[in-house]
């Protein structure tokens, strides 16, 4: 209920409540096409991706909060991304470009 006196309240449409979500699925491709790039060998191409994925980390949240549409998926969503970007395919480029040639040892 809001007082006669009180200012009207800024109303995002409802698009906009999707807009971090849409940034977490992009940080999250770009660590999916880190890895498949990291697999195929080309590691040139694959470096760059991580980076991407964490300016996209950063603008998700910061979206989310300036929005007002923080939500406990958005949260456990991001956290998903997140071991995919900077978990998974940080390991698996770096395996596949300096130890995948040590055989059993890498």
């Amino acid at each position: 209920m809001r007082r006669a006196g009180d200012p009207p309240r800024r109303r995002f449409r409802r698009g906009v409540a999707l807009l971090p979500s849409l940034f977490t699925v992009a940080n999250l491709f770009w660590g999916y096409a880190c890895i498949v790039y990291a697999m195929r060998g080309e590691y040139e191409t694959a470096a760059p991706f991580i980076g991407i994925a964490i300016v996209l980390d950063m603008l998700d949240g910061r979206i989310g909060r300036l929005t007002g549409t923080a939500s406990d998926f958005g949260v456990e969503f991001d956290s998903l991304a997140d071991v995919i970007s900077f978990g998974v395919a940080p390991a698996i480029l770096s395996f596949a470009w300096g130890l995948s040639s040590l055989g059993r040892l890498g």
